[in-house]
């Protein structure tokens, strides 16, 4: 009994040790920033492939950041918005939207020139909607417009009248197939 007893103990206690070496470590090292390279599959620049692509266009303000979630490794943040003008896309007053990036931990998820949303911003911005989640993953990049609420709402906006004629001049990315397709 003794001999089977003995390597049990030595063999929790040596993880018990390394555990507790992790732990100090983990507490006293530093957060560090992970820069993300993005690549996408259509050119996001062109407005009325992003309008095409999207189920909405909104020009909506940052409420909060609802969480991070972790996928695969990479940290996700979902940002509540209210949602002012609908320039395309079902009638919603709210939205639940995922960017690429975030805080896990004491590190942070960055993707290259492509700061986070900031809550109190209004933007115009485009969302895909994720089949199962009840959220809209952001789609063109760091090219989302930071738009003056009031004016916005007043139509008198120079970005929301850019993202309009994208919207009556949107057409599917060539780059993807078709869905169904």
């Amino acid at each position: 009994m003794n001999r089977l007893v003995r390597p049990l103990v030595a063999g929790a206690a040596a993880v018990a040790v390394a555990a507790a070496g992790w732990l100090a470590y983990d507490s006293l090292r530093a957060g560090e920033t992970h820069l993300v390279h993005s690549s996408y599959a259509f050119d996001v620049k062109d407005e009325t492939k992003v309008a095409g692509f999207a189920d909405y266009v909104v020009v909506a303000t940052v409420d909060r950041v609802v969480e991070v979630q972790e996928r695969d490794g990479t940290p996700f943040t979902v940002f509540e918005v209210t949602v002012d003008k609908i320039l395309k896309g079902e009638p919603v007053k709210n939205l639940r939207l995922v960017q690429l990036g975030g805080a896990l931990g004491k590190d942070t998820w960055q993707v290259e020139g492509e700061p986070l949303l900031r809550a109190g911003t209004t933007y115009v911005l485009a969302a895909k909607t994720e089949q199962g989640r009840g959220t809209h993953q952001l789609v063109g990049g760091a090219d989302f417009p930071v738009v003056d609420r009031a004016a916005a709402r007043a139509g008198g906006s120079g970005p929301v009248a850019e993202w309009q004629d994208s919207v009556a001049r949107q057409r599917w990315p060539e780059e993807l197939p078709m869905y169904g397709g």
